[in-house]
């Protein structure tokens, strides 16, 4: 298996690339296939595309943010061995962090069946080294049909969480390089706001 970029690939492999997707994300959760192209779309293959993840680049910072992460075929490993693929692939490019949200498990009006999906979404995740942000209230304009998402973060040294002044730092970067929203925008400043996140922490006094 290896991972190789989507826009290698045959019309015929986009094609099942594109059922892989429209298979692991509901409706409200997707964006245009087109619009997918224009981030760095990458392929898991063998003998046929087996899984897909969409990233971007948070400008400067380091970070990735994964837009999208599938595979076709549950049961059989193949998300663990794109995630590794994944992390390899950021590493060598320098990337130190990958960011994504995850739909809320204590959202209400869910189903007790769509409540445990979530929180076995989040437990795989954590088992591949990602953490929970103490992040409350975060509103991507794509979010899970209006309702407030949690963040996720991985970094170079598997399941290590940020510290607070990092997850202030990432809620920014990602409102910003991500969405085009700044501190400014009252969705921003309310997100921070409820995460306890408001204003940067103090520094010492005699410190630079």
């Amino acid at each position: 298996m290896k991972l190789v970029a989507a826009s290698s690939l045959t019309d015929a492999e986009l094609a099942q690339v594109r059922q892989i997707y429209f298979d692991g994300f509901a409706p409200h959760l997707r964006a245009p296939v087109e619009n997918l192209l224009a981030d760095t779309a990458l392929v898991l293959v063998d003998s046929k595309p087996l899984g897909l993840a969409v990233l971007r680049v948070l400008a400067e910072t380091g970070w990735v943010y994964l837009r999208y992460f599938a595979v076709g075929e549950k049961g059989r490993g193949l998300g663990g061995r794109l995630w590794a693929h994944l992390r390899d692939e950021m590493t060598g490019a320098g990337h130190t962090r990958i960011i994504f949200d995850v739909e809320d498990p204590a959202q209400p009006g869910i189903s007790a069946a769509e409540e445990l999906i979530r929180h076995r979404r989040i437990a795989f995740y954590r088992r591949l080294g990602a953490e929970v942000l103490p992040v409350r209230g975060f509103l991507p304009p794509q979010g899970s049909a209006g309702h407030p998402m949690l963040l996720m973060a991985a970094d170079h040294v598997p399941n290590t969480p940020p510290a607070a002044e990092d997850s202030r730092r990432i809620v920014l970067a990602v409102y910003e390089h991500r969405y085009g929203m700044t501190a400014a925008d009252p969705v921003v400043a309310e997100t921070l706001r409820l995460s306890g996140l408001a204003a940067a922490p103090s520094r010492p006094s005699g410190t630079r």
